[in-house]
């Protein structure tokens, strides 16, 4: 299993996101991709104040590369740039076997 992880540290409401947010499930089916997780992070340590961050599971690395580059998902990830004003973390890591 592969994960994408976004993290924002900007104060966007979701409700202008709300195109965005409405859609970008759809492209994930398409890939196998799975949101485990969204909302507001509580920090445990560190100094950062991250907004939101969302956890997505996909089956494989390529897929979730496939995703990521797949014309669907850059139409909504352009969307949503222009719509904050700056892109967000986008990372990509490697599940443990169980």
């Amino acid at each position: 299993m592969h994960y994408v992880l976004f993290v924002r540290t900007d104060t966007t409401p979701d409700a202008d996101l709300g195109h965005y947010l409405a859609n970008v499930g759809a492209t994930l089916a398409e890939h196998e991709g799975r949101l485990l997780a969204f909302g507001a992070p509580e920090r445990l340590e560190g100094g950062v104040d991250y907004t939101r961050m969302a956890l997505v599971a996909f089956p494989s690395a390529d897929a979730a590369r496939a995703w990521y580059a797949s014309d669907a998902y850059q139409e909504l990830a352009g969307w949503r740039v222009e719509t904050m004003g700056h892109p967000v973390d986008v990372n990509l890591v490697a599940g443990l076997a169980a």
